[in-house]
């Protein structure tokens, strides 16, 4: 997913307002119950998430904190962006792939 923080020897800012009203597009694999299938190809469109309709709030405090990492903010990307915009998911989204490329438009 998308790496928002700062080294340890910076001190960390708030998200910046584009980044928030963004718009993202998810490449590579993408699950949500039994349809999982690499998005971004030709045959399958990037996941495409509107950043301004997710709360941000937790993000930016763990980011702010300096506590901010990988797995958390996958989790609260998903549970507060992702679900946020589009809905649950038939059970849930997992991004089980080795890598993925996020675009913010």
């Amino acid at each position: 997913m998308v790496v928002l923080w700062a080294a340890a020897s910076v001190p960390a800012e708030p998200i910046p307002d584009h980044v928030k009203r963004g718009q993202f597009e998810v490449s590579g694999i993408v699950k949500t119950g039994d349809d999982e299938r690499e998005r971004g190809t030709r045959r399958a469109a990037p996941l495409r998430i509107d950043g301004s309709r997710g709360d941000w709030d937790e993000i930016e405090e763990l980011r702010l904190a300096d506590v901010l990492t990988e797995d958390a903010f996958e989790d609260h990307f998903i549970d507060d962006i992702i679900v946020a915009d589009i809905g649950e998911g038939t059970d849930g989204w997992e991004f089980p792939g080795a890598s993925y490329l996020v675009e913010l438009r």
